[in-house]
């Protein structure tokens, strides 16, 4: 397998409506001396620092004092997918995945690449293959 394309997949909100997850939920991030609501369906992606986490939406970057670990717990798993140990991923977001010998990554809306791990490549083909085929 070389090539996983998503890019015309027709993506509903994917949002648990047990409430766990709904489109109006948000996470607050301290930015510019104040706190700042994010709608959960803006994240593309999360990306770990040490103790800290880079939140980016389409149109800006966030930086929260929280580790990725607590964001993961905090997202679920309906529409984030961790696929490795410094990103999480929303996978309305994600376009392609591509497999080669020695490179695993995914290519998510705007053209950016990310690897995924060699341990969480099967979860992470397997969960975007449900997402976007339901």
């Amino acid at each position: 397998m070389d090539k996983i394309d998503f890019a015309h997949s027709k993506v509903k909100s994917k949002f648990d409506k047990s409430g766990k997850l709904t489109p109006s939920q948000q996470i607050k991030v301290h930015f510019s001396n104040r706190w700042i609501k994010i709608p959960l369906k803006n994240i593309v992606r999360l990306q770990g620092e040490c103790n800290y986490t880079l939140v980016y939406t389409q149109t800006r970057e966030y930086i929260a004092a929280r580790t990725l670990k607590n964001f993961e717990k905090l997202l679920g798993e309906d529409t984030f997918i961790r696929v490795h140990k410094s990103h999480i991923v929303n996978m309305m977001f994600v376009r392609e995945v591509h497999v080669q010998h020695k490179t695993r990554e995914i290519k998510i809306e705007g053209g950016e690449h990310l690897e995924v791990s060699r341990r969480r490549l099967k979860n992470v083909i397997d969960k975007l293959v449900f997402f976007h085929n339901s």
